[in-house]
């Protein structure tokens, strides 16, 4: 293995290392935080109204789009924020967006967590088709019998 080899196989295993720990920081106490249901699963498309942050340590922490559809203003969770700017994913406000995800109430508010968003440009999944968050796994090795 030359050095430059060598060299970028450390670096590559040192990343994933970081963003392993990077975004396990956000995964957060499971409890607090309202549950995926694939039943509630719908598309919605709208336009983004406002974009905002929840601090760590809150239920939903991460980036939140305000988005206005047909039907009125509704929440969309995204994920961490580190997460979405690993990816380089950002939905600025004007956009149009197709989501597709899991809308329940919080706080006698719709939200829905989003599993796809798409504006055209940038299409991104968050979440596997059961709900769980790509985030949760980020950097992990993953089985290869488990896989879909």
């Amino acid at each position: 293995m030359t050095f430059a080899k060598h060299m970028i196989s450390v670096s590559t295993l040192a990343l994933a290392l970081t963003a392993s720990q990077a975004f396990a920081a956000h995964i957060g106490d499971a409890a607090n935080e309202p549950a995926y249901n694939p039943a509630t699963a719908a598309p919605v498309s709208g336009t983004v109204t406002a974009i905002r942050q929840v601090a760590t340590g809150n239920p939903l922490a991460g980036t939140h789009l305000t988005l206005k559809t047909k039907a009125g203003m509704i929440d969309v969770y995204l994920g961490p924020t580190d997460f979405l700017k690993f990816l380089k994913a950002s939905f600025p406000v004007g956009d149009q967006i197709q989501t597709i995800g899991s809308k329940l109430k919080v706080d006698n508010a719709d939200v829905i967590l989003a599993r796809y968003v798409n504006d055209g440009i940038t299409e991104i999944s968050l979440r596997d088709s059961k709900g769980t968050p790509d985030w949760q796994t980020w950097g992990r090795e993953i089985d290869p019998s488990q896989v879909q």
